[in-house]
């Protein structure tokens, strides 16, 4: 999974890149009601700042498990902490924190690089318009993911049932 994470990270990347090379100097940057757009910027700077928040999301995602190392355990906030907290529990739940942050960061890039297509096929169209229709169906499935992913997380946290008895 770290690998995909990286590789969709990577993917958004050249993304903007590519942007940078075929849309206009100017390109809408934000989008109101009806796709219209409602905010502008020059392309190379749009996609200086699409690149810092890829990268933030990225580092904050790929480094968050490696933090847990430097902070106290006592102030890390998972389900049943006060188990899995204990010394001989600290590696598996290390392990997967690391591979639910992964997942979920795999998840947010595939939903951005859609949003930065939707975006670049905008500024590309004359007049530019966001398509809504092609956004709304995957923004409800990524909220629907999130969902998923927070439950399933809560219950990969649970203790062990043989550790109850």
């Amino acid at each position: 999974m770290r690998t995909v994470f990286i590789l969709a990270f990577v993917a958004n990347l050249i993304l903007l890149a590519v942007s940078v090379g075929i849309s206009p100097e100017r390109v809408a940057i934000h989008f109101g009601p009806g796709g219209t757009p409602d905010n502008w910027a020059s392309s190379h700077n749009n996609a200086l700042i699409m690149t810092g928040v890829h990268t933030l999301v990225f580092v904050s995602l790929f480094f968050s498990t490696k933090l847990t190392r430097i902070f106290p355990r006592k102030y890390i906030n998972i389900p049943n902490k006060d188990y899995w907290i204990r010394d001989e529990n600290w590696n598996k739940a290390e392990s997967i924190l690391t591979k639910e942050m992964y997942l979920f960061g795999t998840v947010i890039f595939v939903f951005m690089f859609f949003v930065g297509l939707l975006a670049l096929q905008a500024n590309l169209s004359t007049p530019v318009k966001f398509r809504e229709d092609l956004f709304w169906w995957p923004f409800g499935l990524f909220m629907v993911f999130t969902v998923y992913w927070t439950i399933r997380l809560m219950t990969r946290f649970r203790i062990p049932k043989e550790e109850l008895r």
